[in-house]
């Protein structure tokens, strides 16, 4: 049934850190017989926290008690001698070294042998080697949704928080499906690109413009020019980083006739930007690499792939090393 859902107009992590507590209060031996299928979830999702940790969760839960923003941590659940943190995170990630202090201070506290600490994201980022490399084991989107879509109950709370994550997940999936493509499409088409050619990061990146959604990867070194590939977008560039400020223009026109002459020996579509840049990032060439299906307009992806395997075979065997930069 089609109707208002508070986490339509609730976007903001404080909200989301509420359900989380709201839910895992479940748990809590004092309301044994409040939601038994609510109650249910929460103690499986405090089972999942205990086997990302490789932990024994406890048969019997002697002691349970919830805290907020205990040393700015979003969530802490204490259970007999364990003590969970929970960094709850929505679009944004982790920032300075936030997970870092948080698991000091709860080792401290409570002995390392007994902290579980928990990256929980429901919406998605690029990586997550900063959370790992701090201790955190992260929760995804897909994890939680696995958990909500098992349990059977008709409460308000819960059915809306759940058709809200159903949401998300659906709107990274369906890029497929659509032919102009929002925020949530791109990073489902990027995730998926990540998975198929087991390479590359993405992000939102702001310009002066209005930014873009990227896709970057192919990167080949030296000590004085970096060369690799981005996706802006429906855009293709090849770019360069240049890593000596008074030869920025120099390397950029090295770059551009070598990579230019060899698109055209191996006949694939490279064209000048618009304008060249200048600054230590540049962008050297520019093409399309979507292919769309010429009834529907929707993506060929399988084609499409073929584009981007093609891009990403020509500029690893023609990158430029050092001695043509010398």
């Amino acid at each position: 049934m089609n109707k208002p859902n508070i986490f339509k107009y609730a976007t903001k992590e404080l909200s989301q850190d509420a359900f989380i507590f709201w839910l895992l209060d479940h748990a809590n031996p004092n309301y044994e017989n409040v939601d038994k299928e609510i109650k249910t979830c929460a103690l499986k999702l405090i089972k999942v926290f205990f086997n990302l940790e490789n932990k024994k969760m406890p048969e019997i839960l002697d002691k349970f008690e919830l805290r907020k923003q205990e040393q700015s941590i979003d969530i802490v659940l204490y259970i007999n001698d364990f003590m969970i943190i929970v960094e709850d995170k929505i679009n944004t990630k982790s920032h300075s070294n936030q997970l870092f202090r948080y698991k000091s201070y709860a080792e401290n506290k409570a002995g390392k042998e007994n902290i579980l600490a928990i990256y929980f994201k429901t919406y998605d980022q690029s990586n997550y080697r900063k959370e790992e490399a701090d201790g955190f084991k992260v929760f995804h989107r897909q994890d939680l949704l696995k958990l909500l879509n098992e349990t059977i109950t008709d409460n308000d709370i819960f059915l809306d928080f759940r058709s809200h994550i159903s949401s998300i997940e659906e709107e990274v999936c369906n890029f497929v499906d659509k032919e102009k493509w929002s925020h949530q499409n791109w990073i489902g088409f990027f995730k998926y690109l990540q998975k198929e050619l087991n390479t590359g990061d993405w992000g939102y990146v702001p310009n002066q413009n209005g930014g873009f959604m990227g896709y970057w990867w192919a990167f080949n070194k030296n000590e004085l020019c970096t060369q690799y590939l981005q996706l802006q977008e429906d855009d293709l560039v090849l770019k360069i980083n240049s890593k000596s400020e008074k030869n920025d223009k120099k390397f950029r026109n090295i770059c551009y006739k070598h990579y230019l002459e060899k698109a055209k020996q191996a006949e694939i579509s490279f064209n000048k930007p618009v304008r060249f840049g200048v600054g230590e990032t540049m962008t050297i060439l520019t093409t399309k690499y979507i292919v769309r299906n010429d009834v529907s307009q929707l993506i060929d992806i399988e084609k499409t792939k073929e584009n981007i395997r093609l891009y990403t075979d020509f500029i690893n065997k023609n990158f430029l090393k050092l001695d043509a930069f010398m």
